[in-house]
């Protein structure tokens, strides 16, 4: 089984914890992939919602995992 969660440091130094989303719709013959990033560290920051290749995330790729975020959107709240 792949590899679906990683924690990783931003340019702040803060840790953020990002998850596979599994079910949602993407490119996933492409190993592009829905996640979900929160910060434990502050609980201020909002929770993002982006993409990223499911490689990032395997294999701990730090800098891919930084350029997701930057990427990301403030998730929303449904309902």
């Amino acid at each position: 089984m792949p590899k679906d969660k990683a924690i990783f440091q931003d340019e702040q130094g803060r840790g953020w914890l990002v998850e596979i989303q599994y079910g949602h719709p993407s490119p996933t013959e492409l190993g592009i992939y829905a996640a979900r990033f929160s910060c434990p560290e502050d609980p201020d920051e909002p929770v993002r919602v982006g993409f990223l290749l499911m490689d990032e995330v395997a294999l701990g790729d730090e800098e891919g995992l930084r350029e997701a975020l930057a990427e990301a959107d403030v998730a929303e709240a449904i309902g």
